[in-house]
């Protein structure tokens, strides 16, 4: 009986440390529509009060922490809100640092990014609130209980600090996500938890920035709003989208905490999972990223990539529960959650089929019949060898930002449609320079998807089919150029 006490206290003890075993769990993030997360939201009220009475030179300030996210280039008119800023030429320290520029390095940075912004933040309520436990609740939205659909009263209240106006009516109103959203970030969810790889175009980070992430971004936002809603966007000084649709005024609106707090429990639920894996070091420092915080004191924070490294992978705080192990006491000790090894990130694709479309997608669902011979190719591959990692992208071609999202389906005869992914807009605007209304060449904006669709393809050579459906009352026109398949290595 000692020895099974002594084998408890041990495994407890060990369960208390984070990663690599270094850093000792010091914070619970709650689900922010629970009792327990109550009082870290009223402190996070009392922190942003303070944060928004402060000059947005202040580095604690609301104006300023919103803007190392970024901001927009030029201010329509003079700026009320920080008459030191009107162009990207005023710009302060740090700002405009986020990874939201298409590019390979923003990609593979991008969770790890966030991460630290997120934990930054969380420093500075601490401070300013007075709760020194205070960790940062998250939006679970996605879940099949209702209530977790509803964006967390505190964030909805007129006359506290965590109030935006821009925002999608509904979730201001106090009412739940709908129905067919709420599915839609389901399944976005559960493709996830299979994924993989964190790099690459099809891997868990690309996935995840994509949906739910861009997909929570747009939402909140008004861009799926029907009929569609326009508001006064304070970042900009115009009416249009809300905050959080622009990846400019995002930072601004006190919900983009909550909701990539929810983006990190994500990630760290299938970073600890049979499935995660992990970039590494030298990947990261081959693909560098500007990663710039304000301390609590004031301080300007640098970090190197072995510090991010070092950081984001013994983190001091936990979740009260991990999205694909809800049952899972989140101290309990666990050999997934060492530091898994990492991955090669330029992994070489060698396309199977190819074959070009040009065609519109439009409010009827597309369809592409894979026939026999693309068919049998395909599954000729997949059966080569066991866990072979089969690609398909699709290569679309837009002329502005979309308000819609495109869900992709495979289809196999006598089957139910077998869910790939979604296809987000979320950021392209703010990617390819169109915010600053720059002139969009003939060609469009190329923009390619990929998913991993080993999980989802059939053990068959009968054809089959890929079935795109869009949602949405937007007007922007996306044109489907090209499909292909293609295998792993």
């Amino acid at each position: 009986m000692k020895k099974i006490t002594i084998l408890f206290f041990i495994i407890l003890i060990s369960g208390l440390f984070y990663g690599q075993d270094k850093t000792v769990t010091k914070y619970i993030r709650r689900n922010a529509n629970t009792p327990e997360a109550q009082a870290d939201l009223e402190a996070m009220n009392t922190a942003f009060k303070k944060m928004r009475e402060m000059g947005c030179e202040k580095g604690l300030a609301w104006y300023y922490q919103g803007a190392i996210h970024n901001i927009p280039k030029v201010i329509n008119g003079k700026n009320v809100l920080c008459p030191q800023y009107q162009t990207i030429n005023d710009k302060l320290w740090a700002w405009s640092d986020c990874t939201h520029n298409g590019t390979q390095n923003a990609s593979l940075n991008f969770l790890l990014w966030h991460r630290l912004y997120t934990w930054y933040l969380e420093k500075i309520v601490r401070e300013l609130s007075g709760k020194k436990d205070f960790a940062l609740p998250y939006w679970n939205y996605g879940s099949v209980e209702v209530t977790d659909n509803i964006m967390a009263e505190q964030t909805r209240n007129k006359t506290g600090s965590l109030y935006e106006a821009a925002r999608y009516s509904i979730l201001n109103d106090g009412k739940p996500i709908l129905a067919d959203q709420v599915q839609a970030i389901q399944l976005a969810l559960n493709e996830l938890k299979t994924n993989p790889s964190f790099a690459g175009d099809y891997g868990f980070s690309k996935k995840l920035e994509g949906s739910p992430h861009g997909y929570m971004h747009n939402l909140i936002g008004g861009g799926y709003a029907s009929p569609k809603e326009t508001y006064y966007n304070q970042i900009y000084q115009t009416n249009m989208s809300g905050l959080m649709a622009n990846v400019p005024s995002a930072g601004f609106d006190p919900i983009f905490w909550l909701h990539h707090s929810m983006v990190d429990r994500i990630w760290e639920s299938w970073d600890v999972s049979a499935y995660g894996q992990r970039p590494t070091l030298e990947q990261l420092k081959a693909n560098p990223w500007p990663y710039e915080f304000i301390a609590p004191n004031g301080d300007h924070v640098t970090y190197t990539m072995e510090e991010v490294y070092n950081i984001v992978f013994n983190l001091d705080y936990k979740y009260d529960n991990l999205l694909y192990e809800p049952k899972s006491p989140v101290l309990v000790a666990s050999n997934e959650s060492k530091l898994k090894s990492g991955i090669p990130f330029q992994e070489k694709e060698k396309i199977i089929w190819e074959q070009k479309v040009g065609k519109t997608l439009g409010e009827t669902a597309f369809t592409h019949k894979v026939t026999s011979k693309l068919a049998k190719s395909t599954n000729k591959v997949f059966k080569a060898e066991a866990n072979s990692k089969i690609i398909l992208n699709l290569d679309v071609v837009v002329y502005k930002e979309p308000q819609d999202y495109y869900t992709v389906y495979l289809h196999y005869p006598g089957k139910e449609d077998q869910y790939v992914g979604v296809m987000t807009f979320f950021g392209v605007a703010h990617d390819h320079g169109m915010e600053e209304n720059h002139a969009v060449g003939e060609d469009g904006i190329k923009l390619n998807f990929s998913y991993y669709i080993s999980d989802d393809l059939s053990n068959s050579a009968n054809d089959f089919e890929i079935i795109i459906k869009k949602t949405g009352v937007g007007d922007a026109k996306v044109t489907l150029e090209k499909i292909s398949v293609a295998k792993v290595n």
